[in-house]
């Protein structure tokens, strides 16, 4: 009996030390919380939409751009911007628009909004058809991009019309001039539209006037801007046009208001990098206005960084007999400062040895 006590005993022993020394089973893992959006408190609703446009534009944050949507049609429910932008969030892209497309290059000045306005018939369309494009940030295009553009009866419609017109349908470098057209016979712009954007604000109401080729208005709302508006490179490309066709348009009229504009278009050019281009815009507004003193500081200042680099770089090439090199770019210089006498002599030297080692081949 004491025997089966102790077996007893060490049974139930080794039984609690079993027990403590399993794993315990882990708890759960709960499932990742889908992120909760509200609108912004303290909105106007001109400013809620001009918000909702600002993320849809960059492709930031969609789901705060959809609730801000919502908010603004809860106060405005027969908003057809609003109601296009949410529509256009809450729809599969397949479902949205029709399989069948037209492939076309982009070139200077244009963006999904404007093929969007072009083919579609409405500049808020770009955010569907950054979708269909898969395309992550509307606002960020290059030249020379392809875009697929839905066959929509309005896009066919337009397309029809630049092949009538004998236009190239590749690309988007007659647009502008086509839909100047197609608008004239396609009936006048939807008056209520027209009306809400005019509330929009800040930098959403530019890109939609930019957009609509309303040039003068756009470059208004640009100058409007506060600086923690911040442009993209769409933006950037559709100011310089606006400001070099408001030039071009103003030169004969008003050359001082011209030079400004070009003034302006060789600041957000250079801005991008091309000092040569920038160069040559300041140059334009000094022609039309000798007094501009922007115009004067900047390209006095480009011409100097201009000649300074280019002399440089020439004079290393010719130090490594790169003579065609350092031909190209003393020419390069004397283009923008013929009276460079270092740049005249270097270029008759590199030119003479060119010669010499052609006679020696």
């Amino acid at each position: 009996m004491g025997l089966f006590k102790n077996w007893l005993v060490l049974a139930s022993f080794l039984a609690l030390v079993g027990c403590a020394g399993s794993p315990s089973t882990p708890p759960p893992v709960a499932a990742p919380q889908a992120p909760i959006f509200t609108p912004e408190l303290g909105l106007s609703d001109s400013q809620r939409l001009s918000k909702a446009i600002a993320l849809l534009s960059s492709g930031n944050n969609v789901g705060q751009a959809k609730v801000e949507l919502q908010a603004y049609l809860n106060q405005v429910p027969n908003s057809k911007i609003a109601n296009s932008l949410f529509t256009q969030v809450d729809t599969p892209i397949g479902e949205y628009f029709p399989a069948e497309f037209v492939a076309i290059t982009l070139t200077n000045g244009e963006s999904l909004s404007t093929i969007a306005k072009q083919y579609l018939g409405d500049a808020l369309q770009f955010y569907a058809l950054a979708q269909y494009n898969n395309i992550a940030n509307p606002g960020k295009t290059t030249i020379g991009q392809v875009i697929h553009v839905p066959l929509t009866s309005k896009a066919q419609a337009f397309i029809d019309f630049k092949i009538n017109k004998g236009m190239d349908t590749s690309s988007t470098e007659q647009d502008h001039q086509a839909g100047n057209e197609f608008k004239d016979q396609s009936g006048p712009a939807d008056s209520d539209v027209q009306l809400e954007v005019a509330t929009l604000t800040g930098i959403a109401q530019m890109r939609l006037l930019l957009a609509e080729k309303h040039y003068q208005a756009a470059i208004q709302a640009y100058e409007q801007l506060q600086p923690a508006n911040k442009l993209n490179d769409n933006d950037t490309r559709a100011l310089i046009a606006a400001y070099r066709k408001s030039a071009i348009d103003n030169a004969d009229s008003n050359p001082v208001l011209a030079s400004t504009y070009y003034q302006q278009t060789g600041r957000l050019i250079a801005q991008g990098g091309d000092r040569l281009l920038a160069l040559e815009m300041f140059d334009l507004s000094l022609q039309l206005d000798s007094d501009n003193e922007a115009s004067q500081r900047r390209y006095v200042s480009l011409k100097s960084e201009l000649t300074d680099a280019y002399h440089r770089d020439a004079s290393l090439a010719f130090r490594r007999q790169e003579l065609e090199r350092a031909i190209t770019l003393w020419q390069k210089l004397l283009i923008i400062d013929p009276e460079h006498v270092h740049a005249i002599n270097y270029l008759v030297q590199a030119q003479r040895l060119k010669d010499k080692l052609q006679l020696l081949e």
